[in-house]
């Protein structure tokens, strides 16, 4: 059994977990990456993984007793939650935990995950993405940090292209903010004011085009202190032709 003091606390996913379609509460998503930043993805994963209260709340910033209230409750329904992969051929659903244990008037959660998660979460598989766990714990929306993961993965370059479909799809959207405008003004610009908030990180971004319909985002984001460009919505117009899509995110459809 493992357990790391919150002390430097670095998340390591591979990049097609990252790209990956799945639904997981605030709560699911903060023991998760509580638990995933005690891996070493250079050592054989642990059989089972210990999240305590004291060390959520102080990840968190959150009240002991919220700890425990949140640690239980995530535990109750990260067992039901899955990951689906989509290969351009075949769906395939699997996952993330086998085993969840809350330790009643402990405040500890044990997770076991399952044999297919653990190769996206270590050196076994060849494309990885780390950041600091830090950089994402006051993050209060799950758009906010799926954007800022899917951001990471370029963290080189400091570009991220995407679709706006599967932005959307990453996302969780469903039917919700069809119209760009929406989109924007309820999920894109709230996340990107959050992310700006809370994780030391500037970012703008631009539409790409095709005649009328923006078809996708330019991300451009960079360490806040190096950053020269302007603040505000960051939103310029570019057509389509101009432009080379980067990123080549799996599309994932519900069934």
């Amino acid at each position: 059994m493992t357990t790391r003091e919150p002390s430097s606390l670095l998340v390591t996913k591979a990049n097609d977990l990252i790209s990956a379609s799945y639904r997981l509460t605030l709560q699911e998503q903060r023991l998760l990456l509580a638990a995933i930043a005690q891996v070493d993805p250079r050592k054989p994963m642990p059989s089972k993984i210990t999240v305590t209260a004291a060390s959520f709340a102080e990840i968190y910033g959150v009240p002991i007793r919220f700890a425990y209230t949140n640690l239980k409750e995530a535990a109750d329904s990260l067992y039901e939650r899955d990951i689906q992969t989509f290969d351009g051929k075949n769906r395939t659903r699997i996952r993330w935990v086998y085993k969840a244990t809350y330790a009643e008037g402990e405040g500890r959660v044990t997770l076991n995950f399952t044999v297919d998660v653990i190769p996206y979460l270590s050196m076994l598989n060849s494309k990885l993405t780390s950041y600091d766990l830090r950089r994402v714990a006051n993050l209060n929306s799950m758009h906010s940090f799926r954007l800022f993961e899917l951001m990471m993965q370029f963290k080189s370059t400091g570009v991220l292209i995407i679709e706006v479909e599967k932005l959307r799809i990453l996302l969780d959207l469903g039917d919700s903010y069809k119209r760009f405008n929406n989109l924007r003004q309820r999920v894109i610009a709230p996340s990107i004011n959050e992310i700006m908030a809370k994780s030391g990180i500037t970012i703008t971004y631009q539409t790409i085009t095709e005649g009328k319909t923006v078809k996708s985002l330019m991300f451009r984001f960079q360490e806040a202190k190096q950053m020269r460009l302007p603040l505000g919505d960051g939103l310029e117009v570019i057509p389509a032709e101009q432009v080379v899509l980067i990123n080549e995110l799996p599309l994932e459809t519900d069934s």
